[in-house]
């Protein structure tokens, strides 16, 4: 396994501090926390020119852990042109693995029918094929709040989707208030990518890793995906809450949580 990173707690810092987020500033403390790879997302506005984001990580020697996008539940049109624009901008700068959160019902209800899986999981089966033919493996999120929270809704979507790839983030399945561990478990042959990161009950955030207060046992997780064979990117994505007058650097958090990756999963 490969230790990344994803720029969320840095997006998070800037919008506590009223800034905008530097790529140069995640990209550099990433080097520093000793992560391998990246996770990116946001295209040309965010990451500036393909070619040019290419000679940035190869001069820091970072790898392209994944790209980020989304696919709506419906077929929106302009999420289908934001995907394949994405797709594109993965493709120019070397990525394979394409990490995408969908499933968002109209108008927040959480109440699901059959046909809201049929409706989705068509969608997300014409992204996945689109991604494929670019040389791209989608990799579908199950995220708190939308229609694949437990395992049996991911079983619902992969029902209709049986090659889904999937991937798996442990704090959001504790927030859903399932078993990451028996999720791993239950869908070990379609898992291909990781977001990792702990998740605290008492204020609602995710935080560091180990700092979670939950059953979530995030060594146990990583175990888990060993045991099933797994050997790919495990990625943290620390998108926590930011509070306080001197909140937690963003390369703080990133070595806590390198430092946990090293001391209780061997990473």
């Amino acid at each position: 396994m490969k230790p990344a990173i994803t720029p969320a707690t840095w997006r998070g810092y800037a919008t506590f501090k009223k800034r905008k987020f530097k790529l140069d500033e995640f990209l550099d403390d990433a080097v520093k926390a000793e992560y391998e790879g990246v996770e990116l997302g946001g295209g040309r506005k965010v990451l500036g020119k393909p070619q040019t984001l290419r000679r940035h990580l190869e001069t820091r020697g970072l790898q392209v852990a994944a790209y980020g996008s989304r696919v709506t539940y419906n077929p929106w049109p302009p999420n289908t042109e934001e995907f394949r624009e994405a797709v594109s901008y993965a493709s120019e700068i070397g990525c394979t693995t394409m990490v995408v959160c969908g499933g968002f019902l109209p108008n927040q209800r959480r109440s699901t029918y059959a046909f809201d899986y049929d409706m989705f999981a068509s969608n997300l089966g014409k992204a996945s094929e689109y991604a494929r033919k670019h040389g791209l493996t989608l990799a579908y999120h199950p995220h708190r709040g939308c229609i694949v929270e437990t395992i049996p809704e991911m079983k619902e979507m992969l029902k209709r989707l049986p090659a889904l790839h999937v991937c798996v983030d442990i704090a959001h399945l504790e927030a859903s208030g399932e078993d990451a561990a028996k999720f791993i478990r239950t869908f070990k042959k379609q898992i291909s990518y990781t977001h990792i990161k702990d998740y605290t009950w008492k204020l609602d955030t995710f935080v560091e890793l180990g700092r979670g207060d939950g059953k979530l046992n995030v060594a146990k997780c990583v175990k888990e995906l060993k045991r099933d064979g797994y050997d790919g990117w495990l990625t943290v994505e620390l998108d926590k809450k930011f509070a306080g007058e001197a909140p937690r650097l963003p390369v703080e958090s990133a070595k806590m949580c390198r430092r946990y990756l090293k001391r209780n999963c061997g990473v």
